[in-house]
């Protein structure tokens, strides 16, 4: 029996549905690629910014209240460490790692990364830490700066980590 003009055999269907699918999957699984890598660069640059962010805080600010170091605990909104900029009070930063150590919960909230884990380190002509490295994590931004304590140049690192 002989095809008439105009219509379609059920292969050709077939063929051009199969085909219709596989590129409809690939531009989907692309699209979502885009959007994993897209959601993924966005939440390191944010990482990478709010680790700047706090570590110019630290170093360029002497904290809320001014005198943060020397009064209660409690009454601290924000942690600065500076006499003046990149100049470090050596008793805000014995404090620093002292509360960091002691009390990591509170510190982290003070230093407004509540959602992140961090590790400080000062090296160089003072060598001392604080914070916490976690086992696993999703991400890792590290800040490092140069400072001055008791007159002494000192590396300041500063490493946020997501978790």
């Amino acid at each position: 029996m002989a095809r008439e003009q105009g219509q379609v055999s059920m292969p050709d269907v077939l063929f051009a549905s199969i085909l219709f699918m596989v590129l409809l999957a690939g531009m989907l699984y692309y699209a979502n690629l885009l959007q994993s890598q897209g959601q993924t660069f966005t939440t390191r640059h944010y990482l990478d910014v709010t680790t700047a962010n706090v570590m110019e805080y630290i170093i360029k600010s002497p904290g809320t209240p001014v005198n943060w170091e020397a009064g209660s605990w409690d009454s601290v909104t924000q942690i600065g460490l500076a006499q003046k900029d990149r100049v470090l009070s050596p008793t805000k930063v014995l404090t620093f790692i002292n509360k960091g150590n002691t009390d990591y919960d509170s510190t982290k909230s003070k230093l407004n990364i509540a959602y992140y884990e961090f590790y400080a380190e000062f090296s160089g002509g003072v060598n001392l830490t604080t914070g916490q490295i976690p086992p696993n994590t999703k991400s890792t931004s590290v800040v490092e700066r140069f400072v001055t304590i008791n007159g002494v140049e000192t590396t300041f690192r500063l490493t946020l980590y997501e978790p």
